[in-house]
């Protein structure tokens, strides 16, 4: 059964953020944001560019407000993706475009508000339970992303 093409491309308005929270971001202080260390609690998948990476999500069927740790960088135009610690290297080391962040990686990540233009959350952990993306699921929703030329479809 084909999705129609708004339920398929959900993900696809955080390509880039309203005007007032480009605002907010731009203007936001420096502690909105941290450098924060990969492959203890979890590891880190950067995506390039972040339309893929949307793409990704939107393949994945992965909802937008159920707690998984998803943010952007819309300044590189990057979608970084948390998952379980140790599961990123093996699964994306030879993904063009993706780099995996394991242990002695180091990230900027959004504070608990919207963050800044380098990181900005699109989808925040909850604080009681996080939820981290599968990095198997991940890497097959991006091939297929790839393969069906989901970002230019969105």
């Amino acid at each position: 059964m084909a999705e129609s093409q708004e339920t398929a491309c959900k993900w696809a308005v955080f390509v880039s953020p309203d005007d007032a929270t480009a605002a907010e971001l731009r203007f936001a202080e420096s502690s909105a944001m941290r450098f924060a260390p990969c492959g203890i609690q979890w590891d880190a998948v950067v995506i390039a560019p972040l339309q893929r990476g949307l793409a990704a999500l939107d393949v994945l069927g992965l909802p937008q407000d159920e707690g998984h740790p998803v943010f952007a960088d819309y300044y590189k135009q990057e979608l970084i993706v948390q998952v379980r610690a140790g599961t990123a290297a093996d699964q994306f080391e030879d993904v063009q475009g993706v780099r995996p962040l394991s242990r002695g990686g180091w990230v900027m990540v959004p504070n608990k508000g919207v963050g800044t233009t380098h990181a900005a959350w699109i989808s925040r952990p909850t604080a009681w339970h996080v939820r981290y993306v599968d990095a198997t699921a991940l890497r097959e929703a991006l091939l297929t992303a790839d393969r069906l030329g989901a970002p230019a479809r969105c």
